[in-house]
């Protein structure tokens, strides 16, 4: 049924008004115990999905345990805004990546061009899907992961690990640049891994099968086994995962079906090492592939004009031979914690791989201009690239108790990244897929990239009162960037050069806090962060380009609330914020060469909340929304990309929102589950024009994911959901032609509705 953009607004102001109303109720202290997240050792993992109140009586909603302010720490405790999706909700929604669980956080959007390629986005702070570095950090356990330059499309090649075996994630809105460093502008997201268990051996087996509407079917396997090596002192756990994410898009041009089918295959391993109470050692190995065919040419062709297909809902026009897209993750990490008791010293040591392989059809766009200048009527191009990433990191940090009027911390931090990118045009018959031998039309290698950088920091709590405190923090960059490249060809010409680049960035907090009872806290909270600057890409000498842009910086002004009601039964967190982005990392143009810029000034401002109710024994119910309104504070310079004061960032919609409900209940012998949930996503202006022309808005759109199932012993039986209403929303865009505003346009849309089965074991 259609409802006018006005109804949706009201929808998404009612969700905040609900979620806003119960702060207004009195805030109740009761200091009963809660109950931990964890699953104790050897507790069946179905069974601690529970709400753990089947007899009957309503009980509390449990305790979550985060450690995003790198302490342990209670979620309703950090003075910050924080979400957490914990393993019992990933598993109940059979959630494998992004796409599953990303509208489950306030103010947290993803811009996807196809799995694999996603940007993250939270609280609105993107310049557009083609932004070469992240806004958002990304950590598994205490070590980075991913590029902190623009040298390894870091803002796309976001790793989207598989949850099977994570026991939650953190999502920090707003910036972390004081704790966390670069490349944490709008905030971070926090994989945090289910350690090894030394006291009590365990095994968890899932075998899953689905299938899509008007695509094909996959399935997955999972497989966790956990075993003490020597009892309460050394163990070992190990998870690997199989899944065939089925394909639903048909290239009308080859009559090739389900192109985007894609293969993902992981694990990983870790030895928990703990000599006695005071010290623990873990190392942890994960690895991670992604492989298809198509998903290099992932989307649909649209016209822009009306935003509707071509060739219908889930079809694109491709030439042949092209499409193939691999990535591999890998991370090796060794963390080391030794309490000293009057400090904890930490040492985290990491080394990480990235490897991309990807052939991208550019036929539309480049084969009307050199078809006729090599006398072709069907020729083909694509842009071959792998990229090598090799990153190494090491953080020493020393931390003093948490129970004294004075608790501080200092840390260093050291990171050296090595970029190796390569790209060619391919030419070959678009028909057939075979190559066709012609002159070289581009060639271009990047690399060695080169980026180091030493960072120290250090933050102070003074803890007035029992129920008053005043975190200040600071942390000191210096980066450096070395970048070669050469090139060859057509469409490029010759360049042989090296450029070289530092800065050194400095970024502060001011956090105080304040108790109003045990159970309802306010903050304040003045955060800056920061991304690197760093020497151009395809700039050299003589063009009259800048050979270097500067870091880009933001100041995010917040407050915010967090409070249990109705004896711990219900939760409500609400924040409002405020962010000055200046020096905006921008592409800009000069002789048809294009570059890496600073542009002005953005801003964004909003309001996010986050409900949690537990209203009777076996019911949760939760409710999220967020409103982001990020334009532009002044004029985009010349030679950038075309965009005016007040216009809207690309893809940040004014009003995100999400409910859902999770319900137990005892049956027979035997205990059921069912559940869902219901999101939606606002208009969105897409990318800012490459020449003065109207913006292109992308459409609202809404999902409803549902599931059900039974446990009988530790057996799991589940069917679900996802889309259940077979929803075309459309992720983005982006033109095919070198008419910036003229069709085709490839547009990214999400998955159709998915329905599975599946079924689990606990040992």
């Amino acid at each position: 049924m259609y409802r006018s953009p006005y109804a949706r607004r009201c929808i998404c102001l009612a969700v905040a008004m609900a979620l806003a109303g119960p702060a207004l109720l009195r805030a109740q202290d009761n200091n009963t115990g809660q109950a931990a997240t964890t699953p104790a050792a050897g507790k069946s993992r179905h069974r601690a999905a529970d709400n753990q109140d089947t007899d009957g009586k309503t009980t509390r909603l449990p305790t979550i345990i985060v450690t995003a302010d790198k302490r342990s720490e209670p979620l309703q405790s950090v003075p910050m805004a924080v979400s957490v999706l914990t393993q019992s909700q990933l598993d109940r929604q059979s959630a494998s990546s992004f796409s599953d669980y990303v509208s489950q956080v306030p103010g947290l959007n993803a811009i996807s061009s196809g799995e694999g390629w996603t940007q993250l986005v939270l609280r609105g702070i993107t310049s557009g899907s083609h932004q070469p570095n992240a806004t958002v950090g990304t950590y598994i356990d205490d070590s980075p992961y991913g590029s902190s330059t623009i040298y390894a499309a870091g803002s796309m090649l976001t790793p989207d690990i598989d949850p099977s075996d994570l026991e939650r994630i953190e999502v920090l809105r707003g910036p972390q640049g004081t704790l966390y460093g670069s490349n944490t502008l709008g905030g971070l997201i926090k994989f945090v891994t289910t350690p090894p268990d030394t006291t009590a051996a365990s095994a968890h087996v899932d075998v899953d099968t689905h299938s899509v509407a008007g695509g094909g079917s996959g399935s997955g396997s999972h497989a966790t086994v956990n075993i003490p090596l020597v009892k309460d002192t050394l163990g070992l756990r190990v998870n690997a995962y199989a899944r065939t994410d089925p394909g639903y898009i048909d290239n009308v041009s080859t009559g090739q079906t389900e192109v985007n089918e894609a293969q993902v295959r992981g694990g990983r391993a870790q030895l928990l090492w703990t000599p006695s109470d005071k010290v623990s050692v873990r190392f942890s190995a994960l690895a991670q592939n992604l492989s298809s065919d198509g998903l290099a040419n992932g989307g649909i062709d649209i016209d822009p004009a009306t935003m509707q297909p071509l060739y219908g809902w889930n079809k694109q026009a491709r030439a042949a031979g092209t499409g193939l897209f691999k990535v591999k993750y890998r991370l090796y990490d060794l963390t080391a914690s030794a309490d000293l008791g009057w400090a904890k010293l930490v040492s985290t040591t990491s080394y990480g791989t990235l490897r991309l392989n990807e052939n991208v059809d550019n036929t539309a766009l480049y084969g009307p201009l050199l078809n006729p200048l090599f006398g072709l009527s069907d020729g083909g191009y694509s842009e071959v690239q792998p990229i090598a990433l090799n990153k190494v990191t090491q953080e020493l940090r020393l931390q003093s108790p948490e129970d004294q009027t004075w608790e501080w911390r200092t840390g260093l931090f050291f990171t050296h990244e090595r970029t190796v990118d390569q790209q060619d045009m391919a030419t070959f018959d678009a028909s057939t897929g075979q190559p066709i031998a012609l002159p070289t039309v581009a060639h271009v290698s990047v690399g060695p990239a080169l980026f180091t950088e030493w960072a120290g920091y250090g933050d102070l709590t003074w803890h007035a009162t029992d129920r008053f405190s005043v975190l200040v923090g600071a942390r000191y960059s210096d980066d450096r960037t070395t970048y070669t490249q050469t090139s060859t060809g057509l469409l490029i010409g010759d360049t042989d050069f090296t450029l070289r680049s530092s800065d050194q960035p400095i970024t502060y907090l001011f956090n105080p806090s304040f108790k109003f009872s045990d159970n309802t806290m306010g903050y304040l909270r003045v955060a800056s962060g920061f991304r690197p600057g760093g020497a151009n890409v395809g700039v050299s000498p003589g063009m009259g380009a800048p050979l270097t842009f500067d870091p880009d910086k933001l100041v995010n002004y917040e407050l915010g609330l967090k409070t249990m009601m109705l004896d711990g039964r219900m939760s409500l967190d609400m924040d409002a914020f405020y962010i000055d982005w200046s020096k905006v990392q921008l592409t800009s143009t000069v002789d048809g060469i294009s570059f890496l810029g600073n542009g002005g000034k953005a801003v964004s401002e909003g309001f996010e909340a986050n409900l949690n109710y537990h209203p009777v024994s076996g019911l949760t119910l939760w409710a999220n929304a967020s409103y982001t309104d990020a334009r532009l504070a002044e004029d985009n310079p010349a030679g950038s990309v075309y965009g005016l004061k007040g216009n809207p960032l690309p893809y940040v919609p004014k009003w995100n929102a999400s409910v859902g409900a999770d319900y137990n209940f005892p049956l027979g012998g035997w205990s059921g589950f069912v559940g869902g949930n219901f999101s939606y996503v606002g208009r969105r202006a897409a990318e800012f024009n490459q020449v003065p022309a109207p913006r292109i808005y992308l459409p609202s759109y809404n999902n409803i994911d549902l599931y059900a199932g039974v446990n009988f012993g530790d057996w799991m039986f589940k069917v679900y959901a996802k889309n259940l209403a077979n929803r075309h929303g459309i992720t983005s865009v982006w033109p095919e032609t070198l008419n910036p505003m003229g069709s085709p346009y490839n547009a990214t849309v999400q998955t159709p509705r998915t329905v599975g089965v599946s079924a689990s074991v606990d040992f």
